[in-house]
């Protein structure tokens, strides 16, 4: 009669269970919920305060060929910044500045700019930190100031159930009119493909492949890829969180 008993209690207990997880599984996702998946899925809000230096290299791609890259190394804890490219004429230009003053040197050819063109270069290196640095980093900054995250309903793409966050801006950075669509898949958080509408009308979908861990556990995706034009993107060349870097990387060229 005991074993009887166990066996009843059991199962009521299984059944129990079994509602639970239903319920639970069955549950609507909360923007928090979703937050923090795509938070885990890139290594954490820890890995990233602890990733001080970041390197990498911004290069859209046009028929599977880069057409044009820029090269960016960035000290987190100080602002300090190094970017470096080739103007359309083909020259060498070096800019190095900090993110926080906006005020730096910038070098064509070599030779160290006068001011007045010095500061136009130093606004669009600016430019180019929020811009390029956006299109790698936008899974983390979902919590910044002024960022205003909306979750609407699931989508499934390529079957997969992906979250979908809907981005806005309050009166922050070079263009608050921009919108954004993360979507995010729904069991482990990891980005999958973005939507945005720019405040200039200018609309993208791309999917996002290629992840990859840029030390520390830090993982990023390294290609965004234009899903209605074959062998167009972003990608990311040398992505990688540094440990060390020399300081003269931003005070000489």
């Amino acid at each position: 009669m005991k074993i009887g008993l166990v066996f009843f209690a059991s199962i009521i207990l299984l059944s129990s269970c079994s509602r639970q997880q239903s319920k639970n599984a069955g549950s609507p996702s909360t923007k928090e919920a979703v937050i923090n998946k795509i938070w885990e899925s890139s290594g954490g809000r820890k890995t990233w305060q602890n990733s001080r230096y970041l390197a990498f290299s911004f290069a859209p791609q046009r028929e599977g060929k880069t057409v044009m890259s820029r090269s960016h190394l960035w000290d987190r804890y100080t602002g300090d910044y190094r970017l470096e490219t080739k103007t359309p004429t083909n020259q060498d230009l070096i800019v190095l500045f900090n993110v926080n003053s906006q005020k730096g040197t910038s070098y064509l050819d070599g030779k160290i700019l006068a001011d007045s063109l010095n500061s136009k270069e130093i606004k669009k290196a600016y430019g180019n930190f929020i811009n390029d640095s956006y299109w790698l980093l936008a899974p983390l900054k979902l919590e910044d100031d002024g960022v205003n995250v909306t979750l609407e309903e699931p989508e499934i793409v390529d079957g997969t159930k992906l979250d979908v966050l809907h981005l806005t801006f309050g009166k922050v950075g070079l263009t608050p009119g921009d919108q954004y669509w993360i979507y995010a898949d729904s069991v482990n958080g990891q980005i999958k493909r973005w939507k945005f509408l720019l405040q200039g009308k200018q609309e993208g979908v791309f999917n996002w492949t290629d992840y990859k861990d840029l030390g520390g556990g830090l993982k990023l995706s390294t290609y965004k890829q234009n899903i209605n034009q074959a062998g167009a993107g972003i990608k990311f060349l040398n992505a990688s969180v540094l440990t060390n870097v020399d300081k003269d990387k931003f005070t000489k060229q």
